[in-house]
């Protein structure tokens, strides 16, 4: 593993579990020095415990707290906002209350801690990187998924616009959009079997995705690899946009 990030700080929403548990531990291993937020404390410690270069901080990232907790890190080079929820509900019997818990946590939350990154860099005019995770489900839609859906597509132009308004500042903003990966937010689709099948049918590759690949896209995002990317959207899905 190379020390891309040797010297540098990340912050990592989402950390305690999946996708964002994985970045914490690709950036660690690659020199950075890493701060996890969610809820999740059991997850955060798990994540985080074993790892001389993070710690971790227990807020909602809907909160105050979590502004406050990015701030008492200090100054980072890195921020990936990696924390969501899926709520399935079929479309005429959605709660409004779990579409906006949606919106809140998948856009808003990544909204606000990304304006609050952009500020401070501005501020001190540093460059930066920010890397949020859309979803394949920005590109097409999935029943009983209103709600997710929407959230992500707003996730891909938020990446979109804030990369045009920060570009001038040396502050990059890009996004993933990882197709089915194995976390506990689809545990159930991959324990059944039938319909497991059928969803990994649907990519060339023709099996799911790990958190590690996922984090690996985001890695190569964040470093200097990708010094003249910004305002992508890249899709880290097997395939599945071929079909």
């Amino acid at each position: 593993m190379s020390n891309r990030f040797e010297g540098r700080r990340a912050v990592v929403t989402g950390a305690g579990s999946g996708i964002g548990a994985a970045t914490v531990e690709r950036f660690a291993s690659e020199g950075a020095d890493v701060l996890g937020l969610d809820v999740n404390e059991d997850g955060l410690a798990a994540t985080c415990d074993s790892l001389p270069s993070a710690s971790w901080r227990c807020v909602d990232i809907r909160s105050d707290d979590a502004i406050g907790a990015m701030a008492d890190f200090g100054s980072v080079e890195v921020l990936v906002n990696a924390a969501g929820v899926l709520r399935r509900h079929e479309l005429l019997d959605h709660p409004l209350e779990a579409w906006q818990e949606t919106l809140d946590i998948n856009l808003k939350a990544a909204f606000r801690l990304s304006r609050e990154f952009a500020r401070d860099h501005v501020a001190r005019s540093a460059p930066g990187a920010i890397v949020n995770i859309s979803s394949i489900e920005a590109f097409t839609a999935a029943a009983a998924h209103a709600a997710y859906t929407v959230s992500k597509t707003g996730v891909m132009m938020l990446t979109r616009a804030f990369a045009l308004e920060l570009g001038e500042h040396g502050i990059r903003v890009n996004a993933i959009a990882p197709g089915v990966t194995e976390t506990r937010m689809n545990l159930d689709l991959r324990s059944d079997p039938e319909r497991a099948a059928r969803a990994r049918a649907l990519k060339p590759l023709g099996r799911f995705a790990t958190p590690a690949e996922q984090a690996a896209a985001i890695a190569f995002l964040a470093s200097e690899d990708a010094s003249f990317i910004t305002g992508v959207v890249l899709p880290v899905d097997g395939g599945w946009l071929t079909a």
